[in-house]
């Protein structure tokens, strides 16, 4: 697939936040805060095409399991591709991932969040919501990672997790910031 996918996803699509793939400087950047030893279960908000879930699969643990919510069916298509097991793919909002975690898997919480959804985008409300639901479907001392390209919504992380970082990424004319909420 290639980057007219991401720019049409982007025009069509508000969800879309990207008009081009994650690096892999952030991808391996947002990664390396997962502990891979102990990590059973791992959720994924908007993987796109599936470039930071394809790293993370090839360091999870065989037994772990990693969940991906899109809602975007190009890029759905793209990630049905990757054809691995531990992988499972629901088409749903980031803001359904807590119920439908619970409900469809009797899943009540995991490890981490990996977030590249363009938090920016979306009304206040919803974001809130994200972060909140985020919050409580996350073990103890669980991390919510994600990526932007603003600082703007950071003090939604800050306000909700007890510990909270921020790192700045600086490539090409945009900065990205990456912003981990430990609870």
């Amino acid at each position: 697939m290639d980057e007219k996918i991401l720019v049409n996803g982007l025009v069509k699509d508000k969800n879309v936040g990207a008009i081009t793939s994650t690096s892999i400087r952030v991808a391996k950047n947002m990664i390396n805060k997962i502990d891979f030893d102990n990590a059973k279960l791992i959720v994924e908000y908007g993987p796109g095409k599936g470039e930071i879930t394809r790293h993370i699969l090839s360091q999870m643990r065989e037994d772990a399991a990693l969940f991906v919510f899109e809602t975007n069916k190009n890029f759905i298509h793209e990630l049905v591709k990757i054809n691995d097991k531990r992988l499972i793919i629901i088409n749903s909002d980031a803001e359904n991932a807590k119920m439908i975690l619970k409900n469809r898997y009797k899943i009540e919480q995991t490890d981490y969040i990996i977030s590249t959804i363009p938090l920016t985008f979306l009304d206040r409300r919803k974001r809130r919501r994200i972060i909140s639901r985020s919050y409580t479907l996350l073990k103890e001392k669980g991390k919510f990672i994600t990526y932007q390209y603003s600082w703007l919504n950071y003090n939604l992380i800050k306000e909700r997790f007890s510990e909270s970082r921020i790192k700045v990424i600086l490539i090409s004319i945009l900065p990205v910031f990456i912003f981990v909420g430990v609870k």
